[in-house]
C-alpha cells in the first residue's frame, strides 16, 4: 500500500490580499512537498481553506459596508486566483464557514467535554456601553499583560507572542469608538474553557517521542509547559461571526477553535467528492498528517491543536514544518508603512517560477527569518535560473534541432565519461528524494541546480560540435544523454519549478508521458521534438532600479 499523507497549509485569513511572505513560510514548501509525493505515487491529498471567522473580518466587513459572509467571499476568490497564478496544486481549496467545519467544531467540543476537557466558569468581560456589545479580542486593544507592549489586540501579543484573554489587557479601549469618552466596562458572563492544563504531560511526552517535530520549536515550547499551561477560553459572546456553541443561544466558538478544524472540514469535502472517507486520513494510524505553518502560529499548532485532536480521538500530526517571516530589504513587511509585496502585483511583473525559485533559495527548513532583496532576486534568477538551468536546456534542444533535425539520436557506445554522466542522470531522483523526504526543499533545489551545472560542464567537455565535425558517432551518445538530462530536470524539477517543467516537457514532446519519480524511460531515440524556445529572460538593471525606488519610497 502506498504511503497515505494529508498535507495542509496554514489557512489564509480572508481579511485582505496575500503578500509574498505568506508564500515563503507556508504555501510554497507545502506545494513542493505535495508535488513530490504525487510523483512518488503516494496516496497524498493537499488540502487548504480560507479562514473566515472572527472579529477582524467583522470589523473590516463593517468598514466596507458588507456582511461578513459577503466580505469573506471576496477574499476567498482573490486568494484562490493568486494561488492558481502562483502554481499551487491544492487538491482541495475550501473555506471554514462551511457545514463540514461547523459539524466538526461541535463534535470536537462535545467529545472533549465528555472526556472532561471542557468546563464553564464565570469570567469578567469587557463591554462597550457606546457600542452596546461585549468586545471580543479584535474589538479591544491595550497593553500586553506580559511584556507591556502597547496597542495589542485582545488575544495574542505581536511583540512577545504570548496568548491571553482580552480581560487581561492593560488600559483597554474599544477599537470601534476609541474617541468616545466611555471606557469599556467589566461584566461577568459564563464562558466555556478548554482545559489545556490537562495535556501538559501528553504534550511533553509527544514532543519527546516525535523526532520529526522541529526541535527548536519544541524546546521553546517546553518552557511554556514548565511554567504551567493556562486553560483556554474558547467562547466569544454574540454578536460574533462564527459558529454557535452547542446548547447556547448567543455564545460562539472563538475563531481559533474552529480554524484548525477547517483542515478536517476541507479534507472531508474532498473525500466526499472522491468516494473516500475522511477517517482514512484523520483516524488511520498509518496515515501521516503534515501541517506546514509559519512561526506566528506555533502556540496554536503545537499546543492547542494536538490537545484538541487527542481529546476528540483523532490522530496527531506526524510533522509540523515551521518557517519564519520574510522581511523586505531588511525591514519587516508592513501594510501601514507601505512595505510589502502583494502576490498579485508581483505576478503581474514576473513569471511565477522566478518567485518560486528565489523564495525556495532563501528559505531553510527552520524558523529563521528571511529577507527579500531585489538585487539578490535579480542575481539568482539571472545567474542561476537563466545562465545555468535555462542555458543548458536551450543549448541541448537547439543543437538537436539544428544538427539532428529535432530527432533524439540512438546512443553509439559509452565512454567512461559518458558512463559517469549517465549514472549521474539516473541518480538525480535519489539525490533529491533524500532531501525531499525530510522536507528539505531548499537543499533539494540546490542539488537540482548543481546537477544542471554538471550537465553544462559535461556538454562543454564532450563538445559534440567537434565530434560531429570529425564524423564521430560519440556525438549521438552525448546528445542522447544530454536530452535525457533535460528530461531529468523537467521531471524532477516539478516540485520547485512547475511552469518550467511543463514547458520543458512540451519541448521534449513528453507532455502526455506518465510522470513518475525516477522513471526516465519515456525518452526514446527517434522521437521528433518541436522547435525549442528560451525558458527565461534576464531581469534588467532598469527594472530592479524601478522596484527599489518604489520599495524604499
Amino acid at each position: 500500500m502506498p504511503r497515505k499523507i494529508l498535507v495542509t497549509s496554514a489557512l489564509p485569513y480572508a481579511n485582505g490580499p496575500l503578500h509574498i511572505g505568506h508564500l515563503r513560510s507556508t504555501y510554497l514548501p507545502a506545494d513542493a512537498f505535495a508535488r513530490y509525493c504525487r510523483l512518488k505515487s503516494y496516496d497524498v491529498v493537499y488540502a487548504c481553506a480560507t479562514d473566515e471567522h472572527g472579529a477582524p473580518i467583522e470589523i473590516n466587513a463593517m468598514k466596507n459596508g458588507k456582511t461578513p459572509e459577503e466580505f469573506v467571499q471576496i477574499y476567498r476568490k482573490r486568494h484562490f486566483e493568486d494561488f492558481s497564478r502562483f502554481g499551487m496544486s491544492f487538491d482541495e481549496f475550501y473555506h471554514t464557514h462551511s457545514p463540514e467545519s461547523q459539524a466538526f467544531a461541535s463534535e470536537f467540543f462535545l467529545k472533549n467535554k465528555e472526556a472532561g476537557n471542557i468546563y464553564s466558569k464565570k469570567v469578567t468581560q469587557s463591554y462597550c456601553p457606546d457600542c452596546k456589545r461585549f468586545l471580543p479580542d479584535r474589538y479591544i486593544k491595550g497593553g500586553c499583560p506580559h511584556c507591556n507592549a502597547a496597542d495589542q489586540y485582545g488575544d495574542q501579543c505581536e511583540a512577545c507572542g504570548k496568548v491571553y484573554s482580552p480581560s487581561e489587557l492593560k488600559n483597554p479601549y474599544c477599537v470601534v469608538c476609541r474617541s468616545a469618552k466611555a471606557k469599556p466596562e467589566k461584566r461577568e458572563v459564563d464562558h466555556h474553557f478548554f482545559k489545556l492544563s490537562n495535556f501538559s504531560l501528553f504534550l511533553t511526552e509527544w514532543f519527546a517521542s516525535n523526532k520529526t517535530l522541529p526541535s527548536d520549536v519544541t524546546n521553546y515550547l517546553k518552557t511554556w509547559i514548565n511554567e504551567g499551561l493556562k486553560d483556554w477560553d474558547i467562547t466569544r459572546d454574540g454578536p460574533y461571526f462564527g459558529f454557535l456553541i452547542p446548547g447556547e443561544a448567543d455564545k460562539y466558538f472563538y475563531v481559533w477553535w474552529d480554524a484548525p478544524i477547517g483542515y478536517v472540514g476541507a479534507s472531508k469535502h474532498w473525500c466526499d467528492s472522491h468516494n473516500r472517507k475522511y477517517e482514512e486520513f484523520w483516524k488511520d494510524k498509518d496515515a501521516e498528517l503534515v501541517h506546514f505553518i509559519g512561526k506566528d502560529i506555533i502556540y496554536h499548532h503545537f499546543l492547542f491543536w494536538p490537545s484538541m485532536l487527542k481529546g476528540a480521538g483523532y490522530s496527531l500530526p506526524a510533522r509540523i514544518p515551521t518557517r519564519g517571516y520574510l522581511n523586505l530589504e531588511q525591514e519587516k513587511m508592513s501594510k501601514s508603512r507601505g512595505k510589502f509585496l502583494l502576490v498579485s502585483d508581483f505576478l503581474d511583473r514576473y513569471p511565477p517560477d522566478y518567485l518560486r525559485y528565489y523564495l525556495t533559495a532563501v528559505t531553510p527548513n527552520d524558523t529563521s527569518d528571511g529577507n527579500f532583496s531585489w538585487k539578490e532576486f535579480q542575481a539568482k534568477v539571472n545567474n542561476e535560473l537563466v545562465d545555468i538551468l535555462g542555458n543548458f536546456a536551450f543549448r541541448v534542444l537547439s543543437f538537436l534541432q539544428s544538427k539532428y533535425g529535432g530527432k533524439i539520436p540512438e546512443p553509439a557506445g559509452y565512454s567512461d565519461e559518458d558512463k559517469a554522466f549517465a549514472a549521474r542522470v539516473d541518480g538525480l531522483a535519489g539525490a533529491l528524494s533524500a532531501e525531499l523526504e525530510e522536507i528539505e526543499i531548499k537543499a533539494a533545489q540546490e542539488k537540482l541546480l548543481a546537477f544542471a551545472g554538471e550537465c553544462n560542464k559535461y556538454f562543454n567537455d564532450r563538445a559534440p560540435w567537434h565530434l560531429l565535425k570529425n564524423n564521430d558517432k560519440a556525438a549521438d551518445t552525448v546528445l542522447f544523454l544530454s536530452a535525457k538530462a533535460v528530461y531529468a530536470i523537467a521531471l524532477h524539477g516539478q516540485p520547485f519549478l512547475p511552469f518550467t517543467s511543463k514547458t520543458l516537457l512540451e519541448q521534449l514532446a513528453l507532455s502526455d508521458a506518465p510522470q513518475k519519480w525516477g522513471d526516465l524511460s519515456a525518452l526514446k531515440p527517434g522521437a521528433t521534438l518541436p522547435k525549442p524556445a528560451l525558458l527565461y529572460a534576464k531581469i534588467e538593471d532598469e527594472q530592479i532600479a524601478k522596484e527599489l525606488g518604489e520599495t524604499t519610497s
